[in-house]
């Protein structure tokens, strides 16, 4: 990593753990549906009125769950005088909480935490700590529209993050800060929505 190994000696074995961009998990669905009245459709396909008002509209979708990224814990004090290697605590148990447990005030257990002895090393490994996952769903709905037989009036509707679910950012792991085990951001913006048209010839 960019701050050295944890052992003194950059001995590689005692510093193995899950890498930082290893999620348990990655499921991504994208569908698409064509409603199926108006012209040429199933349903309300003679009605020239019906179909302007229902015909050609089609709905999609991109939704996204994704497991948290492992995190790995810091500390604020150099304890084994190792110069800029990487300081981490001891760590007690398993830091994780479980999920009806988890809040951002108190994302993993902080107690499972000590400080280590002056002049040792710190036992906390990487990737101990797994951060939030995420839940988004983004939805678009359009129409056509002929105006001619060259020309077509496209209506988009479209939103992001379409339930206003926040995607919280990775808690303070850094032992002996202030806010050690607290989410204090989110990583995704509030739903958004947007129209558009659009005139293709």
């Amino acid at each position: 990593g960019q701050q050295g190994y944890r052992d003194p000696l950059n001995n590689r074995d005692l510093d193995r753990g899950i890498g930082p961009d290893s999620t348990p998990y990655r499921f991504t669905l994208a569908p698409i549906y064509e409603l199926p009245f108006g012209k040429g459709r199933k349903w309300l396909n003679q009605n020239r009125a019906v179909d302007l008002v229902l015909g050609g509209w089609e709905a999609s979708a991109i939704l996204t769950a994704q497991g948290g990224f492992p995190l790995t814990p810091g500390y604020q004090i150099d304890s084994c005088v190792c110069g800029n290697n990487r300081n981490t605590a001891n760590v007690l148990r398993d830091p994780n909480l479980p999920d009806s447990e988890r809040t951002v005030n108190r994302w993993f257990d902080t107690a499972a935490f000590a400080a280590p002895a002056q002049y040792t090393i710190g036992n906390a490994g990487r990737g101990l700590i797994w951060g939030p996952a995420l839940r988004s769903m983004d939805m678009t709905v359009s129409k056509y529209f002929s105006i001619t037989e060259r020309i077509r009036l496209q209506f988009r509707a479209e939103a992001y993050n379409l339930s206003n679910s926040p995607y919280f950012a990775n808690p303070n792991t850094t032992f002996g800060a202030g806010t050690f085990g607290r989410v204090t951001a989110v990583g995704n913006s509030p739903r958004a929505m947007q129209m558009a048209m659009k005139v293709m010839f």
